[in-house]
């Protein structure tokens, strides 16, 4: 059983005001499925009746990350390429591992991953974008559906054009350091977010997780937020929009045809040395923000005592990254959870 709802939605921008048409549906659980009430999506088509090549999808977990779906910047990103964007509520599951009432299960083989799939094919029927039922994906999540979309990419790789993992952090064992990707997953780009000051997610877990599979030959990146807790990934927009046009250039997302492999034998790679730790995150592990950080080309050797952090296929990206992340501090001023700005800080 699913539902349905058109109806407008209005963006203001200082230079422009958009009108799209935001389409709803919900998905009712199947018997079996980790899922304790009907799911509910919602999809807007920026490129209009061009048909979509990707769709983007992001989960509301909170104003900071949800602006994303309604963001005039992200929103002109999606029309130049021709992406739908789909906004996914959260579902709370019937028996949340982590024993909080209202979380999500981690494991989309558990049933989100079905509804969402079953939800993109209703959405696009409704559209008259019916594509969107094979469009390949690019997938933002936050804090535990950062960690959910790690896990979304070893459950569909071949579906997922990059995937964003910003403050990635839930309990073990559905954390991102547990995910296990076979070689299809290892190919798909991925930009992990961290905190400096995030002592939810942390910043050794997910940097553990890069740096296994970095060691494979995944094209990744992982970027820091120099003393920020568990907030302002907002504040990231513009590298994310400029290393997903990179990833799109190259791997051509199309309803109907495979993905082309990231070449990370040619381009740039990045290295970072962290900073002295002060503070350690809520499993006791190090906090660290970085305090240099270099960039080479794919053929030269970057600094021996420094960690491995990124692959960029061209160098104005990896030079992007390196002038973000060499910043001492980056702004504070988008919160999860607004009526608690402090929340992730070190005690």
């Amino acid at each position: 059983m699913k539902g349905f709802l058109l109806l407008s939605l209005l963006l203001g921008h200082p230079s422009a005001v958009a009108q799209l048409h935001q389409y709803k549906a919900t998905e009712i659980p199947r018997a079996g499925e980790n899922i304790a009430q009907p799911c509910a999506y919602q999809a807007s088509f920026p490129a209009g009746n061009k048909p979509a090549k990707a769709a983007w999808v992001t989960y509301d977990r909170g104003p900071d990350i949800t602006r994303y779906y309604s963001d005039p910047d992200v929103l002109a990103f999606a029309k130049r390429n021709d992406v739908a964007m789909v906004l996914a509520i959260q579902c709370p599951a019937s028996r949340p591992s982590t024993g909080e009432v209202g979380e999500m299960d981690m494991y989309p083989e558990h049933g989100l991953g079905r509804s969402l799939f079953s939800a993109l094919d209703t959405l696009g029927t409704e559209s008259g974008h019916p594509e969107l039922r094979d469009a390949k994906l690019i997938v933002l999540g936050f804090s535990g559906t950062g960690a959910y979309f790690g896990h979304f990419v070893a459950y569909a790789p071949e579906r997922v054009v990059a995937a964003i993992l910003t403050n990635p952090g839930q309990a073990d064992p559905e954390n991102v350091d547990k995910i296990t990707l076979d070689e299809k997953g290892i190919a798909v780009p991925e930009l992990i977010i961290v905190g400096g000051r995030d002592t939810v997610g942390g910043t050794v877990k997910p940097y553990n997780f890069y740096k296994r599979y970095h060691a494979l030959g995944a094209p990744w990146v992982y970027l820091v937020q120099n003393n920020i807790p568990h907030c302002c990934i907002i504040d990231t927009k513009s590298f994310i929009l400029d290393w997903l046009q990179e990833v799109i250039r190259t791997r051509h997302p199309d309803p109907g045809k495979p993905l082309s492999p990231m070449n990370s034998n040619a381009g740039w790679y990045g290295s970072i040395r962290p900073c002295d730790t002060v503070y350690t995150d809520h499993w006791g592990l190090p906090l660290w923000n970085v305090c240099d950080a270099h960039v080479e080309r794919a053929e030269k050797d970057l600094p021996s005592k420094e960690m491995p952090a990124g692959f960029f296929p061209t160098e104005s990206l990896a030079r992007e990254w390196l002038s973000y992340i060499k910043q001492r501090d980056h702004p504070k001023n988008s919160f999860p959870r607004p009526n608690d700005p402090s929340f992730g800080e070190p005690k």
